[in-house]
C-alpha cells in the first residue's frame, strides 16, 4: 500500500515538475503579448510591474531576487530603464553601496497601464478555474518554492 502510494505521488510530482517551464514559457509569451504596445522589453516591463507591486522604493538585490533574475541582467535592466525617465536609482541610506529602486512617474504611469491589461488576461485565463483551485495551486508553487529552497541551503551548509 505505501509503494502503491509513493508511486501515485511521485507520478504526480513528476506531471507537475515536468509542467512547470512550458507554463512559465506560455505565461511570459502571452504576457508579453499583452505589454508590448508599451515599447519597451518584456525583462524591463517585469522589473517596473515588479516594482509597481512592491513599491515605492525596493532594495536592487530584493528586486533581482523577486523578479528571477541575476544581478548583472537586473543592473542592464536599471540602465535601460532610468535612460528612459522610467525608474531611478538612489543610495540606501544606512549602506551607501547598496541601492534602492523607484519608479518614476512615467514609470508608474506604465506600470498601472500594463498591470490593467495583465489583469483582463488573468480575467479570461482563470474564467472557469475556481477560485479555490487557484488558491490550492498557489499554495502548491510555493510550498514547493520554500521546500527547494530549504534542500539548496542544506546542499550548501
Amino acid at each position: 500500500m505505501v509503494a502503491e502510494n509513493n508511486t501515485v505521488l511521485d507520478t504526480a510530482a513528476f506531471d507537475l515538475t515536468c509542467a512547470l517551464q512550458p507554463v512559465r514559457r506560455a505565461w511570459r509569451k502571452a504576457a508579453a503579448e499583452v505589454v508590448q504596445d508599451a515599447d519597451i522589453t518584456p525583462s524591463l516591463a517585469a522589473v517596473l510591474l515588479m516594482l509597481y507591486r512592491i513599491g515605492p522604493s525596493v532594495q536592487q538585490k530584493i528586486l533581482a531576487l523577486e523578479v528571477g533574475i541575476n544581478a548583472a541582467a537586473l543592473v542592464r535592466m536599471l540602465d535601460k530603464g532610468e535612460a528612459l525617465g522610467l525608474l531611478a536609482r538612489t543610495d540606501m541610506p544606512e549602506d551607501r553601496r547598496s541601492k534602492a529602486i523607484c519608479l518614476l512617474p512615467e514609470g508608474e504611469k506604465l506600470a498601472v497601464k500594463m498591470e490593467d491589461k495583465l489583469l483582463v488576461l488573468r480575467r479570461r485565463l482563470f474564467e472557469n478555474i475556481p477560485p479555490d483551485q487557484i488558491r490550492t495551486a498557489v499554495q502548491v508553487l510555493r510550498s514547493l518554492e520554500e521546500k527547494s529552497q530549504a534542500v539548496l541551503n542544506q546542499e550548501r551548509s
